[in-house]
């Protein structure tokens, strides 16, 4: 995971840039949203799909999904066509739990639910044999793993073997590796907020971070997909100093080294 890639030639030099902000003059971040404007959640958990996945904790009825505590859990890109798709693994604590809660169980295979435009639907069972197999997995890390551009998975699981998920990729789709090197900021640049427009003017949003699944700890650089997008028009970055970069210009298909801008 330590392959790099250099700057490619004709990119804009990554200076500094004064901060952008709204008409009321207040910063707007990289994620596009305004400091210290209202923040208001809206419940679409219908339109994406996902009221059919209930947690029926000792329900007697047919099960769905998600009756055990989902241990890992991450949104990633797993086919690289610009969408966060949902990746689970999970089983229950108690190893006897079926003794006291039939419903309930202790092993339980992995889950992938595949995010078509705002729109999740189940694909584990097109996915490979290993949704098919109950395990009691108590955390997954995500990362690219042999560097091809695709998000594999690394599970960790009680009183088993760790299971190592190659994704085979084919979608045809292109992507973006990104490994930050901090100098003002930490060395990793974790914290840093990111923004990329696509040459079709699509926009996508990340965090660098590795944080996110029980004990576990993932890639920490940061992985965009692309769908049938061959270049990035712009890549934004919000290091944790404050400092904001730009680069213009970028192919698509690279792992792409960038380092924070001395002051």
């Amino acid at each position: 995971m330590s392959q790099q890639a250099a700057a490619p030639s004709g990119m804009a030099s990554a200076g500094a840039h004064a901060p952008v902000k709204d008409s009321l003059s207040r910063p707007i971040t990289a994620g596009g949203f305004v400091d210290g404007a209202p923040v208001a959640f809206v419940d679409i958990t219908k339109q994406a799909g996902l009221e059919k996945f209930h947690h029926r904790s000792g329900a007697p009825d047919k099960r769905t999904i998600l009756e055990a505590p989902g241990s890992g859990v991450a949104l990633i890109d797993y086919d690289n066509d610009g969408w966060l798709d949902l990746f689970v693994v999970q089983g229950h604590v108690m190893d006897n739990i079926e003794l006291t809660e039939p419903s309930l169980r202790y092993l339980e295979p992995p889950l992938l639910l595949k995010n078509s435009e705002n729109k999740f639907r189940n694909v584990s069972s097109q996915s490979g044999p290993i949704f098919q197999i109950p395990m009691a997995a108590r955390g997954a890390a995500f990362g690219d793993l042999d560097n091809d551009g695709f998000i594999d998975v690394a599970i960790n699981c009680n009183d088993g073997h760790a299971i190592l998920l190659r994704n085979q990729g084919g979608s045809g789709h292109h992507w973006l590796l990104v490994q930050l090197v901090g100098s003002s900021s930490n060395r990793d640049g974790i914290g840093a907020k990111l923004r990329l427009v696509t040459d079709d003017g699509r926009e996508r949003y990340a965090f660098a971070s590795t944080a996110g699944s029980y004990l576990s700890a993932s890639d920490k650089r940061v992985h965009f997909g692309l769908g049938g997008s061959k270049k990035i028009q712009l890549l934004e970055i919000t290091w944790p100093s404050g400092r904001v970069q730009r680069l213009d210009a970028i192919p698509a298909d690279q792992i792409l080294q960038i380092h924070e801008p001395s002051r």
